[in-house]
């Protein structure tokens, strides 16, 4: 007999408690007897910096500062697809607390988005940190990274509810967004300015929300410039009303949860 989801309205205090505790929880099972700890956040994305630079570097000669440039992206995008694919899997592996805890089912993705949002923030608070040693960054254009962070952090939590959700009725969810996440990666300036994208291909580029996430950080952590004000909060805009869209249908169909967890 399935011991039904019991899905109540909690107290808020109790909900943040709760989230903290998850979030608490990720950051440290995450890297528990792993000898190099919170490095290995760094080192993989500096060893794919480090290769895409080597391979790319002279093939967008444009590109100035061009392991910036990429290192930027790479963190970014890093991000989303860990937070997506992790997110898939929490509602799945909070099933047995579920059955037993009168818990809200939305705080295990928004746990691993939080967990995923620190270990960002560290991050990319070392690249300002050696670019602002270096000379590269002005501590004004530093501090316009954080409103940019916001679009970036929006869409990965719609996509992680969405997702988790989904993958809780069709299992072969995930193997369908790791292709796409493949394809998204290719699609998305990371490694290649927007610019070398042919004209005929200008509608699908807008249609990116990846781009329009990524870009803004991009302005703040590469160019310097900070992103352009209009710009950043239609971003943040949409990334919202996608989040608050995700969240309502989360909250629906989280009532039938029990019958498949």
């Amino acid at each position: 007999m399935i011991t039904p989801l019991r899905i109540a309205r909690p107290r808020y205090g109790a909900g943040w408690d709760c989230l903290r505790v998850l979030v608490s929880r990720s950051l440290a099972v995450r890297y528990r007897r792993s000898v190099l700890g919170f490095a290995w956040s760094l080192l993989q994305p500096l060893m794919a910096m480090a290769v895409l630079s080597i391979v790319f570097a002279r093939v967008f000669p444009q590109i100035e500062r061009y392991p910036v440039y990429v290192i930027v992206g790479v963190f970014a995008w890093g991000f989303f697809s860990l937070t997506v694919m992790q997110a898939m899997d929490s509602l799945h592996a909070a099933a047995p607390i579920l059955r037993k805890v009168s818990a809200p089912p939305m705080l295990f993705p928004l746990a691993v988005v939080l967990a995923n949002l620190v270990h960002l923030a560290l991050s990319l608070g070392l690249l300002v940190g050696l670019s602002m040693a270096a000379g590269l960054l002005a501590p004004a254009a530093a501090v316009t990274a954080i409103p940019s962070l916001v679009p970036l952090v929006l869409l990965a939590t719609s996509a992680a509810l969405l997702l988790s959700a989904a993958n809780v009725f069709f299992h072969d969810v995930r193997y369908f967004v790791e292709g796409a996440l493949l394809i998204g990666f290719y699609a998305t300036p990371v490694v290649y300015p927007a610019s070398v994208i042919p004209p005929q291909w200008h509608a699908f580029l807008i249609l990116n929300p990846m781009h329009w996430a990524i870009e803004p950080l991009r302005q703040s952590l590469w160019a310097g410039t900070g992103p352009d004000a209009t710009t950043l909060l239609a971003a943040t805009t949409l990334a919202a009303a996608a989040a608050l869209a995700a969240a309502i249908v989360f909250e629906r169909l989280s009532r039938r949860f029990h019958l498949y967890l």
